[in-house]
């Protein structure tokens, strides 16, 4: 086959595109999606076949920022782009069609027509890093939550522990972050016990797939997660307290056609030297118990009051 031919073969184009290891769509001047490859569909779960075709918005703007604001209009690399022909970059936050978020990096790239009319653009993007995994979990086998894949409670507080217990040589604390999902015992209650199950899968695969992969996640309780930080500085903790309320809660679980969203309120505090382990979590019990309905704005006040 001679380079002239592959050059000139549309068919061998699209199939280069479809093989590269980053996800790459495009989308015409009215935001229509008309090309997914297969990157695309491995990274948010969604295929060629459920998105071509449709408005970009549709698919796409459920994509938010660490806050849970939902990146459109200016907001939007991909829209910025299409309105003045210049590239973007930018980190964001996409949906997965199994309802948990993820962080993805995204370059915009305008495609021009004839002159310098925007046709529309081409966007590629990746997943920003590695889901959080713990490597003390990977090495003691039977540790690993059986419901979340997670370190399970024991394991969890054996790293608590450990994390404590390092501090009197290091003499540096760090950050814990208590996340519990809201409204299980209600929906159980409705729909048996297994019900809350996709909730708690949810929220730990957003958990996993938003952190950076030195923090610790655990699972604590029934409905809770414990994460350690390495960092010790308070305004970083309280940052990553509400950056993680704001993707858990702009998560969601589909079940029986259905879509619900998971309801959260995130605790956190800072560890330093001579903290003891029972101190610690009593000052991380949660000093209420609002139904689920009210969860939104009970832990924007909850995190409002421990930023202060």
């Amino acid at each position: 086959m001679s380079s002239h031919f592959f050059f000139d073969s549309p068919a061998l184009f699209r199939t280069v595109l479809e093989e590269l290891p980053v996800g790459i769509y495009l989308v015409d001047r009215e935001q229509r999606i008309r090309f997914w490859n297969r990157s695309a569909e491995r990274i948010v779960g969604h295929l060629a076949h459920e998105v071509v075709g449709r408005m970009c918005s549709e698919q796409l703007a459920r994509a938010c920022d660490e806050q849970g604001h939902a990146l459109t209009g200016d907001h939007c690399p991909v829209s910025a782009t299409l309105r003045n022909g210049q590239a973007r970059k930018a980190t964001a936050f996409y949906l997965h069609k199994q309802g948990h978020r993820l962080r993805v990096r995204i370059c915009s790239q305008a495609i021009f027509g004839g002159g310098d009319a925007v046709e529309g653009a081409i966007v590629l993007f990746e997943e920003a890093m590695e889901p959080s995994r713990s490597q003390a979990a990977d090495s003691v086998y039977g540790c690993l939550d059986a419901v979340t894949g997670i370190p399970s409670h024991r394991l969890t507080r054996a790293v608590l522990s450990e994390w404590i217990a390092g501090m009197k040589e290091s003499r540096q604390g760090f950050g814990i972050l208590r996340i519990r999902v809201l409204g299980l015992d209600e929906f159980r209650t409705r729909h048996g016990p297994k019900s809350a199950i996709p909730f708690m899968q949810t929220a730990a695969r957003t958990l996993r797939h938003t952190m950076h992969p030195e923090i610790f996640l655990g699972r604590w309780g029934e409905d809770e997660f414990i994460a350690l930080l390495p960092s010790s500085n308070p305004v970083a903790t309280a940052a990553q307290a509400v950056m993680v309320w704001g993707l858990v809660t702009n998560s969601e679980v589909r079940w029986w056609g259905d879509r619900f969203a998971v309801q959260a309120v995130v605790m956190h505090t800072v560890a330093q030297p001579g903290d003891q382990l029972e101190r610690l979590l009593n000052g991380l019990e949660p000093t209420h118990a609002a139904p689920a309905g009210r969860a939104v704005g009970l832990a924007r006040s909850t995190a409002s009051a421990q930023r202060g």
